[in-house]
């Protein structure tokens, strides 16, 4: 009986040390090879022990059943168990009242981006997120080839993600350029749901009695609904720190302008009637879409105000076209083929609401363009997402300035 226990356990092992093997970060993969390694090498003694102490075909199907049922199971016991991993979401603590006086105005740049580094748990966040508010859910025999999907396009960019980078670039030219009644600005992202509460927090404890939030990316979605649930329990137990939401960069006066600037200028040796622009933008699940209009319209006012300045600049209106990364339609592949096929000689694909680079951004675009098949005689250009230009960062100023006049008033 022992030895069939051990085959047993040595089975489960091996099946969760596949799961784990398919979603552990790199530098724990010697770990988790050691781990299954030796988990194959006791299923495999034990098989051999039962084989030889039987000495019948019966018994070798037995533990050759038994093996396969183990590692099954081990495999579904740690797939199912992936959600766990998520952190748990829960407001920071206020901690103490700052003895110093305080008064000073904080500006949070709220990033919606992918962490630089590949992470399980915020994956397994990600996930989560998804199925409790969005109702979409993956099998969980399927779940960690998510979190593999995931690891290699970390991996096919070198490991890092481009987004945190550009953020961090751009807050720095949002310091240069904001007034002096602006205390210092700093970073939370939505993939940490805490990240906004806590950075508010501790911006609390360093004097600062007024925040203003800057979303750089939609202003509403689900991780936004988490991350602004948060922020409010924590601000309640603070007391004496006001928070205000600054108006949606998508309203900015100047930004679809550059845009349609930086869309000519990668066709400025064509006429006007070859050029085909596809604005593109990430979408987000159907439930959250019809939860958030206001993500809707602001995301359609901007694109309508790029259309109607490349019309000006003689664009054919109906060689504009609007498409979506994710979850909505018409998606990029679509839209390429569509504008190619009215007889654009170059196709313009440029991230209009996507205001900082992702992981999608850097590798699922260009896939989703590839899938197109455009002919040859066509050529597609990319307009990368606004990151760190200057003219995002003056964006981002003015809206803090109107933050600022509107809370004064």
């Amino acid at each position: 009986m022992a030895h069939w226990l051990a085959l047993l356990a040595g089975c489960v092992l091996l099946g969760a040390g596949i799961v784990a093997a398919l979603v552990a970060p790199r530098r724990l993969s010697l770990l988790v090879a050691a781990g299954v390694l030796l988990a194959i090498v006791a299923a495999t003694m034990s098989v051999g022990v039962l084989s030889a102490r039987y000495g019948s075909a019966r018994a070798l199907a037995g533990a050759i059943a038994v093996l396969v049922a183990g590692a099954a199971a081990g495999y579904a016991i740690a797939a199912a168990a992936l959600p766990h991993l998520a952190p748990a979401s829960r407001p920071p603590d206020p901690g103490p009242a700052p003895t110093e006086p305080g008064g000073l105005t904080s500006v949070v740049l709220l990033s919606h981006t992918e962490p630089e580094s590949y992470s399980a748990r915020i994956v397994a966040a990600r996930y989560r997120l998804l199925a409790e508010s969005a109702g979409i859910e993956v099998p969980a025999t399927a779940l960690p080839l998510v979190f593999l999907a995931e690891k290699g396009r970390y991996r096919e960019l070198g490991g890092k993600a481009p987004g945190p980078a550009a953020a961090r670039d751009l807050q720095e030219l949002v310091d240069a350029r904001l007034p002096s009644s602006v205390h210092r600005t700093e970073q939370a992202w939505t993939y940490a749901p805490d990240s906004l509460a806590s950075t508010v927090v501790a911006l609390r404890s360093e004097g600062a009695r007024r925040a203003i939030v800057v979303s750089l990316g939609p202003p509403q979605s689900g991780h936004l609904e988490v991350a602004q649930g948060l922020l409010e329990t924590a601000v309640r137990g603070l007391g004496d720190m006001t928070v205000t939401f600054a108006t949606t960069l998508f309203n900015d006066r100047d930004l679809p302008a550059h845009l349609a600037s930086r869309i000519m200028s990668s066709a400025a040796d064509l006429r006007c009637e070859d050029i085909g622009v596809v604005l593109v933008n990430q979408g987000m699940p159907p439930v959250w879409e019809k939860r958030s209009p206001a993500a809707s319209e602001a995301e359609n006012y901007f694109n309508q105000r790029v259309r109607m300045l490349l019309a000006e600049r003689g664009v054919t209106d109906r060689h504009v076209r609007v498409a979506w990364l994710n979850w909505q339609t018409p998606d990029v592949t679509e839209a390429v083929r569509h504008v190619a096929a009215l007889g654009c000689t170059r196709v313009i694909v440029a991230c209009s609401t996507i205001v900082l680079p992702t992981l999608e951004t850097a590798l699922d675009l260009r896939q989703r363009i590839h899938a197109a098949r455009v002919p040859d005689t066509v050529e597609v250009v990319t307009v990368m997402p606004h990151g760190d230009d200057p003219a995002l960062a003056d964006a981002i100023c003015r809206s803090v300035e109107e933050a600022l006049e509107h809370a004064d008033r």
